[in-house]
């Protein structure tokens, strides 16, 4: 920011007076950036989001450093917030535990003697969010948006996308090896000989791809209609009988008479793949996917093996540091508790307010757009400008904030911390199923550099996190505001018109 004669200005670098900018825009514009940029080593790419993302985990580190050395009511947000951190950054105690956290979870695994105890483990697991086969939320009924309803959808594999397990270029090549190596190490650092560790990590990958084949691919799933499969627990219970729908649903304390099964087909195959697929390498597969799931948890030998393969498929080439990494895990399970302290000092009512301008002003303008398209017939028109207008608009923070009474927060225990964390918000998900859709929730914590359309609702939402310069600046003058988020708020207003968007009224 600069200062002339009493007026503020913003300096705007990085723009290439050499250039026309009615020849080229973009290169007029950013040709100096990209030609001089370069990705920071802790980083996996480069660019606005990622340029705002790592300021905006400094703040997030400043606010927990300073609330976890302060002294903090038994059971305040502020204690809650400030003791996970803190646990989190004792790395000293993470590293003597080991892997001494999940050997329960083994212990478990190694009871399953039949099809019922094993898919009795996945149920349990799944309600501290260790999923392995079955992936079970509770969300919005895509036909009846005004309810929430049990959705199951494709999962069970541990590499990106079912692509990564059939094509034979280099690249993926070496990615599928750094993932057979990563499980294999993961089954060395928990007490397997190197044999051993190697045979069970092809078991792994061996179900992984049997998964695999069964899955949707990225284009599929964009599908919306091909995707919404509402069926009677009773038929599906008729279909599926290994999978045992009935006794799934008790045990997990979902009540409900149908389900949403997204993808159709992967549970056709999980159902035939539980039969021949033997007790034992199920059992190996299990205890892979809870290394996995736990890996970045546990102490630095298991960060360091998940470090391994994810800048495989990243580039990225140092992890973050530990702080970095503690204030996404904060943000991630108590992100509401972070975020009203986040506001306190990163975000006034004013912002907010200002940002509603420009929000409806887009709005207005796109409807001017609208009207002026040659293509699409009057009552088109009226309709989408109907839906246009009837948009729901979310900005900074939710009316209301989430609900952490339920979660136990412990200085010490950095593990069963996160465990708390996750149980709480699987009763939380558990207790909307068939109840009215709470249509002030957010489904983003606020300090969150991100924004999105959610197409069942019709709204655009935009945190705080996403609310500071460059994109959005309280203090800077409009051009520069619409330049910046306002590209962003085109970007969302036009999601509820394209391929997906426009399957929902």
């Amino acid at each position: 920011m600069l200062k002339t004669s009493g007026k503020k200005y913003v300096a705007i670098t990085g723009i290439d007076s050499t250039l026309r900018p009615g020849d080229d825009f973009f290169q007029y514009v950013n040709g100096k950036w990209y030609d001089s940029i370069s990705i920071p080593a802790s980083q996996a790419g480069v660019g606005t989001y990622m340029f705002m993302n790592y300021p905006q985990r400094i703040r997030l580190q400043g606010i927990l450093d300073s609330i976890s050395q302060s002294k903090n009511p038994a059971g305040s947000i502020a204690q809650k917030v400030g003791d996970f951190y803190a646990s989190g950054m004792d790395t000293i105690t993470i590293n003597k535990r080991g892997y001494e956290p999940i050997k329960p979870l083994f212990a478990k695994i190694e009871a399953i003697s039949d099809l019922p105890s094993l898919m009795n483990f996945v149920i349990n697991e799944l309600k501290v969010n260790n999923p392995s086969i079955i992936g079970f939320t509770v969300s919005p009924d895509e036909k009846n948006s005004i309810m929430n309803i049990a959705q199951i959808y494709q999962t069970g594999i541990g590499l990106p996308d079912r692509e990564y397990y059939f094509k034979s270029d280099s690249s993926t090549v070496a990615i599928q090896e750094a993932y057979k190596k990563y499980l294999t190490t993961l089954f060395q650092q928990t007490g397997s000989n190197a044999q051993e560790a190697k045979k069970n990590a092809n078991v792994v990958y061996d179900i992984d791809k049997k998964l695999a084949v069964s899955h949707k691919t990225k284009v599929e799933l964009r599908d919306v209609q091909a995707n919404y499969n509402k069926m009677a627990v009773t038929d599906l219970a008729k279909r599926h009988v290994n999978i045992n729908w009935n006794t799934f649903l008790n045990n997990l304390g979902a009540q409900t008479d149908s389900i949403n099964v997204g993808q159709l087909s992967y549970y056709d195959a999980l159902n035939k793949l539980l039969k021949t697929i033997p007790i034992n390498n199920w059992k190996i597969y299990l205890k892979a996917t809870s290394m996995e799931r736990y890996a970045d948890d546990l102490s630095k030998p298991f960060a360091d093996a998940s470090f391994e393969y994810t800048k495989v498929l990243s580039g990225q080439a140092v992890q973050k540091s530990r702080g970095e990494k503690m204030a996404n895990v904060l943000d991630n399970y108590l992100g509401e508790a972070l975020g009203e302290l986040y506001l306190k000092k990163y975000f006034s009512e004013d912002a907010k307010k200002r940002m509603l301008v420009l929000v409806n002003n887009l709005q207005k303008a796109y409807g001017k757009r609208i009207d002026k398209l040659e293509w699409m017939s009057p009552g088109t028109k009226q309709k989408a400008k109907e839906k246009l207008f009837a948009m729901t608009k979310k900005i900074g923070y939710p009316d209301k904030w989430g609900d952490y009474s339920k979660v136990n927060i412990i200085r010490a225990t950095y593990f069963e911390n996160m465990v708390s964390a996750t149980t709480a918000a699987y009763q939380f998900q558990l207790a909307k199923l068939g109840k009215p859709v709470d249509k002030s929730e957010w489904y983003t914590t606020t300090p969150t550099v991100t924004a999105y359309n959610n197409p069942t609702a019709n709204e655009i939402v935009f945190p705080a996190g996403i609310l500071q310069p460059p994109y959005f600046d309280n203090n800077a003058d409009d051009a520069l505001n619409y330049g910046g988020i306002g590209m962003v708020i085109g970007h969302e207003i036009t999601h509820t018109f394209d391929d997906q968007g426009a399957q929902y009224d």
